[in-house]
């Protein structure tokens, strides 16, 4: 049997040719994907393998042949099932809608194999079909805007209420027939829906078409029944199903065909294709979309040029926005492990589904429930890995991420885990910053920074304006880590890749309450410093005047001295502030109550060390003292060296400065 081949040839129809050299020197062999790649020039279903081109198109004179049907259907059974990662082409489909003819699907298909063939032969097995009526409307208003949503929103769903006595039981269509006893829906849905049963077969829907109940023309009237405690399911499009809650919607799909959801689940990759001839500026327009997670890229932007072929205008677009996809195998906390998808079928470093050193990609993560529907899919929030280097089909990269452990996780087989290639589209992306779960407050004046990847210095970039926005433009070096401060503070790390997204969203803890606290702890402190001065200024007047025996000034000054502010007062003040900024930050999060409180106990500390009553009793000893020696303080008593020793360390030990040279 032969196992794993790679072929590249610069003509059209160079695998046909290949193919029949191996049947007719081998007989009846298995033909694994990668030689047939000359399937993509069929149009049918990607659910089963393409047929292989018959004696026709297989080439011009001794290379014409037949290939059994035993062949086909053993390579079909390879192909899907037995494939591994890294030698499994892309499934690939391409939607085209055109408002031109000449790039009808039909009309380019052909050339734009013959156009793709060299870089994609064995990478792909592509299909040229025509974009789905209902999705004309809305690649038209905005290619950015698509995503998995808004292209399965027409497609009739089953929504069951959640808290339906035999919800947990309910799965596929089949048990809504079972356990729901009233379907409420409009008249053109379920006319639509039997329609579509009876292209697959059944015209009773499984018994479904026995609990549908019309109850209006308005599917909005449909779905406001929800709300009816009587109300057990409903018959609408997914789009309107989304926004059904209390109670939450189950989605049950009906089992017909023609579904947007099943359509792009037979492939690897889908291509939107928009031809916009008649717009001010004739272009192609191209959004990739990766089935498994979901995800889709930036748009693609492919002008259409007088004199280029509409194949070559498409093929350059899909050439531009297909993005390789790598399969994690190994995460840890910065960096990971995995496998090209199809790089054992490339054998020239100019492929396009290769990555090299320093492609930046971005990592994505997909959790299933038990009937196979994700509960968790997507993009990684701010995170991006880095190919350090690829060896054969393993690739190498570093993981960059404004939080840890996003890719860590047990391992099963309902938890799938890749990363696609970043490639923007754009010349800057704009980077916004709000409170966490406060949209509408932006965080105003926040400071940016960037720093190196390989380095410790940052560059300041600028200033978040009144709506919390900052323009990061796009550079030579395509992932750019920012961080973001106030009043000193880093509040984040912020990976982004400039250019991918036209706008980007951070959803930040605000630290403006810190910056409060920390204002009343500078002032406070502040104020220590002046009232220290204050107190060793009176000391001096009082010891003078006492010295000079002006004993009344001097009683003036104590008065004076008593009426600055005590610790007492320092301090019951702090406390009431420090209960009602710790009250205020609980639900920002220990970090910052830490903090406050930190500064707090720091602040307490140097009152008790410089403002103490040592000082006040001091002197009204000293003013004892004079009194009792007719209103002049007396000499002091000259000391010994061990008794000056002494008095230092015990004026060190109440918290004033003291010298610790002996007196002399």
């Amino acid at each position: 049997m032969i196992n794993q081949f790679t072929f590249r040839w610069s003509r059209p129809r160079s695998c046909s040719t290949l193919v029949f050299l191996f049947v007719a020197f081998w007989g009846q062999a298995t033909i694994p994907s990668i030689v047939t790649a000359a399937d993509v020039q069929d149009d049918a279903p990607a659910a089963s393998s393409s047929p292989l081109p018959d004696a026709s198109e297989a080439g011009s004179g001794s290379d014409k042949a037949t290939v059994s049907e035993d062949v086909v259907a053993e390579s079909d059974q390879d192909d899907v099932a037995n494939e591994a990662w890294d030698y499994s082409p892309y499934r690939v489909l391409v939607w085209v809608a055109s408002d031109d003819a000449r790039f009808d699907a039909d009309a380019i298909a052909e050339p734009l194999r013959d156009f793709l063939d060299r870089d994609f032969a064995s990478i792909w097995r592509m299909k040229v079909r025509q974009t789905p009526s209902s999705l004309h409307a809305i690649m038209n208003r905005d290619m950015g805007l698509l995503n998995y949503d808004s292209i399965t929103g027409v497609d009739p769903v089953l929504a069951v209420k959640k808290d339906h006595d035999e919800a947990i039981r309910i799965r596929v269509a089949d048990d809504v027939a079972k356990f729901v006893k009233k379907i409420y829906t409009t008249k053109d849905a379920v006319d639509s829906l039997v329609a579509r049963g009876e292209a697959s077969g059944d015209a009773t829907l499984g018994g479904l078409v026995q609990r549908f109940e019309v109850v209006s023309d308005n599917p909005i009237v449909v779905a406001e029944k929800w709300t009816d405690p009587s109300t057990e399911a409903i018959l609408v499009s997914r789009g309107l199903a989304l926004t059904l809650d209390e109670p939450e919607a189950k989605l049950v799909k009906p089992d017909v065909q023609g579904l947007i959801a099943d359509q792009v689940e037979d492939f690897d990759k889908v291509y939107l294709v928009n031809v916009k001839t008649n717009d001010v500026h004739p272009r192609v327009e191209i959004v990739e979309m990766d089935v498994l997670m979901r995800y889709f890229g930036p748009v693609s932007r492919m002008p259409i040029n007088v004199g280029a072929t509409p194949s070559q205008t498409v093929g350059l677009g899909l050439m531009d926005a297909f993005a390789p996809t790598v399969r994690i195998d190994n995460a840890g906390q910065k960096n990971a492990s995995g496998l090209l998808r199809a790089s054992g079928l490339i054998i020239t470093d100019e492929s396009p589904g290769l990555v090299s050193a320093g492609d930046v990609l971005r990592p994505l993560t997909r959790k299933n429930d038990r009937n196979g529907n994700p509960f968790l899919i997507g993009p990684i929030d701010w995170a991006y890995l880095v190919v350090d280097k690829r060896e054969g089909t393993s690739v190498e990269m570093d993981f960059y991420a404004g939080r840890s452990g996003g890719l860590q996780g047990r391992k099963n087989n309902r938890t799938f885990r890749t990363a696609i290639k970043a490639k923007p589209q754009q010349d800057h992306t704009i980077l916004r910053l709000h409170a966490q779960g406060k949209p509408n407050e932006p965080l105003i004046g926040y400071e940016i920074y960037q720093k190196e990847l390989t380095s410790k210095s940052m560059t300041f970039i600028g200033r978040t304006d009144w709506s919390g926005r900052l323009k990061v433009d796009r550079t030579d070096e395509p992932l750019r880590l920012m961080y973001v401060k106030n009043g000193g503070a880093v509040l984040a790390r912020l990976p982004m890749v400039p250019g991918l997204e036209p706008v980007v969203i951070a959803d930040l803890r605000g630290d403006d309450l810190r910056l409060q606290a920390e204002a009343y702890i500078r002032g406070v402190q502040n104020s220590i410093i002046d009232l220290v001065a204050v107190r060793e200024l009176f000391k001096a007047r009082i010891r003078m005047r006492l010295e000079r025996g002006e004993l009344d000034n001097a009683k003036e000054l104590m008065n004076a001295l008593n009426e600055q502010p005590s610790n007492e007062a320092l301090a019951d003040d702090m406390g009431k502030k420090q209960a009602i900024y710790l009250k205020l930050l609980e639900k920002e999060g220990p970090n910052q109550r830490r903090q406050v409180d930190q500064m707090f106990t720091t602040t307490r500390d140097l009152l008790a060390k410089h403002i103490n009553p040592k000082l006040i009793r001091d002197l009204e000893t000293d003013i004892i003292k004079a009194t009792q020696n007719g209103g002049k303080l007396p000499a002091a008593k000259p000391k010994d060296d061990d008794e000056g020793e002494e008095v230092a360390v015990a004026d060190d030990e109440s918290g004033n400065v003291a010298e610790t040279t002996p007196t002399q």
